[in-house]
């Protein structure tokens, strides 16, 4: 069967639902943010590596990869 809706309503639903526990969805939200945090680390990180080129197919300056590398994880 082919979905070509994008309302939610009309797909099946292919993700599990949230657990109902309180406990567990504080413990699903540290964990996402952790995850969230770690990946702008990384990204952020990697950033200052990237040759001017590289820097230029993504649309961002020199300057502009500084001031992103330099933003802590926490900061969005």
């Amino acid at each position: 069967m082919i979905y070509t809706s994008s309302h939610p309503a009309q797909r099946p639903a292919l993700l599990p639902r949230l657990p109902q526990s309180p406990l567990a969805l504080v413990v699903i939200t540290v964990a996402n943010t952790l995850l969230t945090w770690d990946l702008r680390r990384r990204t952020r990180r990697q950033l200052k590596n990237l040759t001017d080129t590289e820097l230029q197919d993504i649309g961002l300056t020199r300057d502009e990869a500084y001031t992103e590398a330099r933003r802590l994880f926490w900061q969005g």
